[in-house]
Parts: C-alpha cells; structure tokens; sequence
C-alpha cells in the first residue's frame, strides 16, 4: 500500500464516489479490516484490490458494494471534516458585519473551481462605487469556499491595514508579512488604490500582486476605481497583471450603507 502515498500515481473517480476534486487520505489495510471475514488474508486481499482500485487498474463498477460504500463513506467523512474546520476557520476570521455574507451562483461556482484547481482558478476583481457591496460579495465568495470543504487557506485584510503590517519600523519582520500574504493559497485584499499612492506603496502592491500572479495564485481584490481607471490608481504594471489573471466583476447602484444596508 505503500505507493499509494504517491499522489501522481492516484486515480480517484470523484464523480462516482460524489465527493469534490482534491487531495483525500486512501483507504488502506486497517480499512480492509471493517469488511474481511476475520483474516489476515482477506485483509490483504482488500488491500490489494484497494490499491489496484486507485492506481487504475479496478474500475469502480468491479468494487464489490461493500468495497465501493466503504470508500465512498470514507471520502464522504473526510469532506465533512474539512468543511467543518473550512467553516470554523472562517468564522474566526469573518468581520461581525459579514457573518451573515450569503453566496450567490457566481460565487459558489468560482469556489468550485478554486477548490479543483487553485492555480487554474482565476481571481476576482470587483470593482466599483462606495457602498455597492463589493466587501460583503468578497466575504460571500470566501464562504463559498470554505463550504466547499477544501483545504485552501485564505489572509483577508484592507490594503491601509497591509501597509500598516509592511511598513518599516514595525514589530514584525516586512519581508515575512509580505511573504506570508503572497503564498497564502486564497489572499483578499479590500479597497485596493485606497491608500495615497507613492512610490513605496507602488512598489509593495506590485511585489505582492507580482508573486501571485507568477505563481498563478488565486486573489480577490475590491478597489473603488472603475476598470478604465485602474491604472491611474494603481500604476501600469499592476493594473495590468490584475487584467490579465482576474475576471472583472463590476459593481453598481447607490450607496448602501446611506440605508443602514450591507
């Protein structure tokens, strides 16, 4: 059972056993024990066709029902797992305002594909007016994610608070800071362009925008600026890698926060 730790060498039909792409701990020997008839034998038995199941060469419709329930109920038991501590992480880390942020099919699609793939997943950058709920629909797109179930990481932070976290001088260590929220595997950064642009707040955006996009990580950035502005707010070559690696999601209406609203 031992090459099944090598996840290059894994088949797993997720479809069949109904359970969402990813990385899922395989059934093995002590496994095989819940449904052997009591001997070493049949256990290894199990195991050996276990293995031959999820190195390919066992088509799932040749598992016996009791082999094919046992995996499904163990992958089904994984995925409850982790959205539970998916669930609990975000929790923790939510705004109180946000608690309630409720994903919509465009965000529960987009989790979807961060969940499968996160480096094929695109970020998103919503952009628009005050007050047109680009916060609460970042926060509903986190959701999302974190009921997916996946194992994905997410920092959120507002761009002041960033640059507070970076600047010079500070208690921690800028570089690790800045390390941190570029590897992170889902980063939100909220009002992007907020901040008086100079060229240190330039350069910090760009190193941090810079490393997701070469490492084809997956963002959500909200920025007040329209699209054909960007630019102006955030300099050229920022702008342009945000176009390049993040679907623009544009944002209307009338402040919402002037009604006591989201």
């Amino acid at each position: 059972m031992g090459k099944l730790n090598d996840q290059s060498k894994i088949y797993i039909d997720y479809a069949a056993y109904g359970i969402p792409a990813g990385q899922y701990s395989l059934p093995g020997l002590a496994d095989a024990q819940h449904i052997a008839d009591g001997t070493k034998a049949d256990e290894l038995r199990i195991a050996d066709r276990f293995t031959r199941h999820f190195t390919g060469d066992l088509p799932a419709a040749d598992l016996t029902a009791e082999e094919f329930n046992l995996i499904r109920d163990n992958f089904h038991q994984q995925v409850a797992d982790r959205r539970k501590e998916a669930g609990d992480r975000y929790e923790r880390m939510v705004p109180r305002r946000f608690t309630h942020a409720t994903p919509g099919e465009r965000a529960t699609a987009w989790a979807t594909q961060v969940a499968a793939d996160p480096h094929a997943a695109r970020s998103l950058l919503l952009c628009g007016p005050v007050g047109t709920g680009k916060t609460y629909s970042a926060w509903s797109a986190l959701r999302a994610v974190a009921d997916t179930g996946a194992s994905i990481r997410f920092l959120a932070t507002t761009e002041a608070d960033l640059f507070a976290r970076l600047r010079p001088g500070g208690s921690g260590s800028p570089e690790a800071e800045l390390e941190a929220f570029a590897t992170v595997d889902l980063l939100f950064v909220d009002d992007l362009g907020a901040a008086k642009n100079t060229e240190w707040t330039e350069e910090i955006t760009y190193r941090l925008v810079n490393r997701r996009y070469e490492d084809c990580r997956p963002s959500i950035f909200t920025t007040n600026a329209a699209a054909k502005e960007l630019a102006n707010v955030v300099g050229d070559r920022i702008a342009s890698r945000l176009r390049q690696m993040s679907d623009l999601i544009p944002m209307t209406g009338a402040d919402r926060r002037k009604g006591g609203n989201q």
